[in-house]
């Protein structure tokens, strides 16, 4: 009786080991399975300045970006026209949590991109003019057509926090 019981006691671990490791594979991405989709940003955006809001800060005239996405990695190329000032700005991230460094302004600033969803956010920390820490979050989120792309900032700064908003369209050059 013993002995049965013994061997019934060995069967049910078994068992029970066999339900374990099934269960911890199926919860693990199988080889050749592929990676949830994530947006793409890829285009040229022109911003939309009456659907956007810059808060306290003086709206460009006029913002155009070019964005070139290859997961992890997105190059945005920006050219900004204020007045009769037009500047252009090239930088890279990462969408998959690694760290980029890029200068804005002239100054040196650390970010780090990762998904939320279908949404991109990219947290950046710099310095400002002042020399004062600058955090900023950007929300990169797509409309469900792919028309709109719509960038809030969350800016944090000594000083006080900000909120941003930048709309813009896909800019169909083809059109």
């Amino acid at each position: 009786m013993k002995r049965r019981s013994l061997t019934t006691n060995i069967s049910c671990c078994c068992l029970l080991f066999t339900c374990l490791a099934v269960t911890s594979m199926t919860a693990q991405q199988t080889p050749g399975e592929v990676e949830p989709q994530h947006t793409d940003f890829s285009g040229r955006w022109r911003m939309v300045k009456s659907q956007s809001d810059f808060g306290q800060f003086h709206a460009p005239d006029i913002v155009v970006r070019v964005v070139d996405q290859h997961n992890p990695t997105m190059n945005v190329h920006t050219i900004q026209t204020t007045g009769d000032k037009t500047t252009t700005t090239d930088l890279t991230y990462f969408t998959d949590g690694t760290i980029t460094n890029n200068v804005i302004n002239g100054r040196d600033a650390e970010s780090k991109g990762f998904w939320d969803g279908a949404v991109l956010v990219i947290r950046t920390a710099m310095k400002t003019k002042s020399g004062e820490n600058e955090q900023i979050a950007d929300r990169w989120e797509l409309s469900s057509n792919h028309e709109t792309l719509t960038i809030s900032s969350h800016i944090e700064t000594p000083r006080g926090d900000f909120d941003m908003k930048m709309v813009c369209e896909h800019d169909n050059v083809d059109r």
